[in-house]
């Protein structure tokens, strides 16, 4: 019996134990919810705030709604940043870019979102940290501002500023070398200039930015000096359109007329499509006969292969060599085949470099329905040689010639509806004298002209014969 008493007390002193401690933690529980309660309440009514702590560019939001937000950055930001001014000094001048000029702009509806939103995807105490004020943010708010307009600013300070240099120039009329002496001219460096304008620009509200620049000396990329050395003449080629008709005529002097005058320093390169340009009704140019395929046709621009044909025979007189240059796919009258020089716009262009360590100068004229250029340069480094291009030929090509019966045509008559032209493969020489001596001789090129076999028409119609007068004669 003393037992089982034993085990009742035991379970009476454990039951007295029991009873606070959960007491005790039934209060802590009750208390902690509330507290959740209150917190997260607390939590809920900063919603539509910004947590304390959040600046935008210094200036505080904590506790502001949207549309106060707003109000703040347009009254701290996009009112004052209209007053705000780059005071630029180029030297002694003085010019000024107000930042109203530039359209600036700030997003203010998505900073103000940016605020609203910070901390607000925290957990739970992390969003009490930022209402208790244990955190601070600090926000950029975002600017632009039109390029366009900076670049104009840009524009009128080199347009004041700058002072081109002025390269010597050079005239030939009659042989006579007349030279322009070049001129110093200052310039602003516009890289640099872009760069602290660009640096400068920034929505931050304060006092007005100052830059300060002084110009630099510009040089002329072409002196008196360099052209000094242009001595005289170094070699000549002159070929005749007597025949040409008025369109071809109007071709071929407008032709001269663009490539005369160019001047190409050492290692410059000559390009003659880019030197004459497009060949445009707009421009002047006529239509006149052109090579196409194995015929003859009217076509813009026909007539301009002379005057490539007489330049290169000019340039290869003063040992210039080309860079590119093609042979007519047929032989011309005004050449010999393997020394003339075709271009077509945007396929084939004649272009030449400039190896000498001096300038050359293309002098280019018509005189009597004649074509000529003359090269100018440092005559004294030909050192007496002269230059010859010269064509060897390799094959003759005969065409043959097909007869064909027109009925159009009356019988006995014949005409030509394709006249044969005899095709060529030849082989050019530059050919080097000295004292009238031949002392060396250089492969150029090997070129191709097609042969065009004839078809001739031979009229096949009946000619009726006059039928005899009636005799009216009585006896």
């Amino acid at each position: 019996m003393m037992k089982k008493d034993s085990k009742k007390n035991k379970f009476r002193i454990n039951k007295k134990v029991v009873v606070p401690i959960l007491v005790i933690i039934a209060v802590i529980l009750s208390g902690t919810s509330a507290y959740a309660l209150f917190t997260n309440s607390k939590i809920k009514s900063w919603s539509d705030q910004v947590y304390p702590g959040v600046k935008v560019q210094g200036v505080d939001l904590s506790g502001k709604t949207k549309e106060q937000v707003l109000q703040i950055l347009k009254d701290n930001f996009v009112d004052k940043i209209k007053d705000k001014k780059i005071n630029l000094k180029v030297n002694d001048t003085s010019f000024s870019l107000g930042y109203s000029e530039l359209s600036t702009e700030f997003d203010v509806e998505k900073t103000a979102n940016d605020a609203l939103a910070v901390g607000k995807d925290s957990s739970f105490f992390g969003k009490k940290a930022w209402i208790d004020g244990k955190n601070n943010k600090n926000l950029s708010i975002d600017f632009k501002y039109d390029e366009k307009k900076l670049d104009a600013f840009k524009q009128k300070v080199t347009s004041e500023m700058n002072k081109p240099a002025k390269d010597a120039s050079i005239s030939i009329s009659n042989g006579n070398i007349s030279i322009t002496p070049e001129q110093n001219g200052v310039k602003i460096n516009e890289d640099e200039l872009t760069s602290k304008l660009k640096e400068s620009i920034n929505g931050e509200i304060g006092k007005d930015t100052e830059i300060a620049m002084t110009t630099v000396e510009d040089k002329p990329s072409i002196t008196k000096d360099q052209l000094s050395k242009i001595t005289g003449k170094m070699s000549s080629y002159q070929t005749s359109y007597a025949t040409s008709n008025p369109g071809r005529s109007t071709n071929v002097e407008l032709a001269t007329s663009h490539i005369n005058g160019k001047l190409l320093m050492p290692g410059d390169t000559f390009s003659y499509n880019e030197t004459v340009g497009e060949r445009t009704y707009a421009r002047g140019f006529k239509d006149a006969a052109i090579f196409v395929g194995d015929k003859v046709e009217d076509g813009l621009g026909g007539g301009i292969c002379q005057v490539s044909t007489t330049l290169y025979r000019a340039v290869m007189a003063a040992n210039i060599r080309s860079v590119e240059r093609t042979n007519h796919s047929m032989p011309t009258s005004y050449s010999q085949p393997g020394l003339d020089a075709t271009v077509v716009w945007g396929v084939l262009d004649y272009k030449f470099k400039n190896t000498y360590d001096f300038p050359v100068y293309v002098e280019a004229y018509t005189a009597s329905r004649n074509v000529y250029v003359n090269i100018y340069g440092n005559v004294e480094s030909m050192q007496g040689k002269t230059y010859q291009l010269v064509a060897e030929n390799l094959e003759t090509i005969q065409p043959t010639t097909t007869t064909v019966d027109d009925p159009t045509l009356p019988e006995g008559e014949t005409q030509w509806d394709k006249k044969p032209v005899v095709g060529y493969k030849v082989r050019s020489y530059q050919v080097t004298y000295q004292g009238g001596k031949e002392i060396n001789r250089e492969t150029i090129a090997t070129d191709t002209y097609r042969k065009v076999d004839g078809v001739l028409k031979r009229g096949t119609k009946k000619v009726e014969q006059p039928k005899a007068p009636a005799d009216n004669k009585t006896s």
